[in-house]
């Protein structure tokens, strides 16, 4: 098997716990009154020393009042907070292994996450727990269905309380004087630390576990390969979940370690946060797609104090240069195009600072990561840099799914070799580009078109507030037909202008893309595009969104040329 590395190695303790990596930072040493948290929710700052102290005390309450198993399951259904990022410290520090599930999805969503992770505790922020107790009796079947036996978890209330105080509460019942002992562990590599819920954009989210040793690895590698973009002086307002993947890393280990400030928002709202932008001044943007057009197609940017930025990491697709002129006038900040995924404790692949690439690949990979691609349903290399599906393994990949052995099977088909579904180039200095995914690529009379390609042309259109491809059967060609669906902008404000612009979006799109490419399914317009929490178009379910227009409505809307 042909495989690329990393051109960096670095050395990574196998011995180093998240707890121990707590009490250190990056050189210069910060100072222990240094700030890395505050929150909208509770209105609280969090400095380094607290956040050490907090999270020992409370995980000294939680360990003498449960006294839980080594490495006991503790779900964690709480929004962005100091008080999030203190409980998954203290979690962790018990040796405890954190099981994150987003506060904001319904009952039967929380009730297929705790299926999957079992979790013996769960901590809750107070006006969940009725929609808990529900997603606990949701589990209960599910599991007893699977021949599973399962006891109902504990329940334990933060931030606010619940049921007039019925249950244990964070911190007032549960901080003792002093902190637990610093543990320390002989290989971190076998010490779980989460079990981290996958996107879920093919079927219902997995539970993917990654090890203490595999976030340590994340943070090291970050720091290694540039660390000039993290500095002390870093701010960013995090509104993607801390539960998911794309905001873990960051603001629970690599904000404390290199002093990252992170403003938490339990929820986005586009003028809170631009208020918050104002006031908190943050040089480092998540560039969740949605976001990153409403930056470049509104006036937010001049309303409010944008000046510090210095960045905006986009794991998206690329920008056309109509739309990324635009959102380059808006603020001094460049983009920052990264990869990464739940398998990997985050990242795999970043830009540097000064890297001069061209606009459509990501960036180098981090050290110490080996990949191969791979064609053929994965039994030939692919021809040399690609493209061919991703498979990658190195210190930070998963070491697989939990309580899921068909899962395991079939994403690493070879041992120690995560298969990504990805399709990959890899240029001779180890840049990676990802050209599209083989779950998502449209299967067009035997030609392979790439969503991704066609939403940055749809994104980039003056009529588009944002728009989102993907596959519609066609019965009588016996084919996938490529498919967009758009959100048009209020300025068109008659049936008949939009019907008009529902043509000109598909004219311009075809204008610029081979044959194969061209949108033969039709423009639709749409209310709104179906999403994961952080902004990823679900392009399966992109189909069910005309369900609820009528046959006559559909031909109105529908548009082929």
């Amino acid at each position: 098997m042909r495989t690329y590395s990393s051109l960096t190695q670095i050395d990574i303790p196998t011995n180093l716990s998240l707890t121990q990596l707590l009490h250190t930072t990056t050189s210069p040493p910060l100072p222990p009154s240094h700030i890395i948290a505050t929150d909208s929710l509770t209105h609280r700052s969090l400095t380094l020393k607290e956040l050490r102290t907090n999270a020992g005390r409370i995980a000294a309450g939680l360990s003498s009042t449960y006294r839980p198993r080594d490495q006991s399951h503790w779900a964690v259904v709480v929004p962005n907070s100091c008080d999030y990022i203190e409980i998954v410290h203290a979690i962790l520090w018990l040796g405890g292994v954190i099981c994150p599930v987003n506060h904001a999805i319904v009952a039967s969503e929380i009730g297929h996450a705790l299926t999957v992770t079992r979790p013996e505790y769960i901590v809750a922020y107070g006006p969940t727990v009725p929609k808990i107790q529900e997603a606990i009796t949701i589990a209960e079947t599910e599991l007893r269905n699977q021949g599973v036996q399962w006891r109902v978890p504990s329940i334990i209330t933060i931030i606010s309380h619940a049921d007039s105080g019925k249950y244990k509460h964070i911190p007032d019942d549960l901080a003792a004087q002093k902190a637990l002992p610093i543990p320390q562990y002989n290989d971190t590599r076998k010490r779980l630390a989460t079990i981290h819920l996958s996107s879920g954009t093919t079927g219902k989210p997995k539970g993917v576990e990654l090890t203490q040793y595999n976030f340590v690895s994340n943070v090291k590698q970050l720091e290694a390969h540039d660390s000039k973009q993290f500095h002390r002086g870093s701010r960013i307002v995090a509104f993607t979940p801390f539960a998911h993947i794309g905001n873990t890393t960051f603001p629970l280990f690599l904000g404390p370690y290199m002093g990252i400030w992170h403003h938490a928002m339990p929820q986005f709202e586009l003028e809170a946060f631009a208020k918050l932008v104002d006031s908190v001044k943050p040089t480092i943007f998540q560039g969740v797609p949605s976001i990153v057009l409403t930056f470049a197609n509104s006036d937010i940017t001049h309303r409010y104090d944008f000046s510090k930025a210095e960045k905006i990491d986009c794991g998206g697709p690329p920008f056309k240069k109509e739309m990324l002129d635009r959102l380059m006038s808006k603020a001094p900040w460049r983009i920052n195009q990264v990869y990464g995924m739940t398998e990997g404790a985050g990242y795999v692949a970043y830009q540097r600072v000064g890297d001069l690439q061209p606009d459509n690949v990501v960036g180098p990979l981090l050290p110490n990561i080996e990949i191969a691609l791979r064609v053929n349903d994965g039994k030939d290399d692919a021809p040399v840099g690609g493209p061919g599906e991703l498979w990658l393994k190195g210190p930070n990949i998963t070491r697989g799914y939990a309580f899921n052995r068909e899962a395991n099977k079939s994403s690493f088909p070879v041992e120690g070799w995560y298969n990504t579904g990805d399709v990959c180039t890899i240029s001779d200095k180890g840049v990676l580009a990802v050209v599209g995914r083989t779950k998502e690529l449209i299967k067009y009379k035997g030609f392979q078109v790439s969503p991704a390609e066609l939403e940055a042309y749809l994104n980039s259109h003056p009529h588009v507030v944002e728009g989102g491809v993907g596959p519609v059967f066609d019965e009588s060609q016996l084919t996938e037909l490529p498919t967009a669906y758009v959100v048009l902008k209020p300025h068109l404000l008659d049936e008949k202008s939009r019907k008009q612009a529902l043509r000109e979006v598909q004219t311009a799109v075809d204008g610029k893309v081979s044959g194969y490419k061209k949108l033969r399914g039709g423009v639709w317009e749409v209310q709104s595009l179906p999403k994961n929490p952080t902004g990823k178009i679900l392009r399966k379910q992109l189909k069910d969104q005309r369900s609820g227009l009528t046959s006559l409505d559909r031909e109105d809307r529908r548009v082929k040329l």
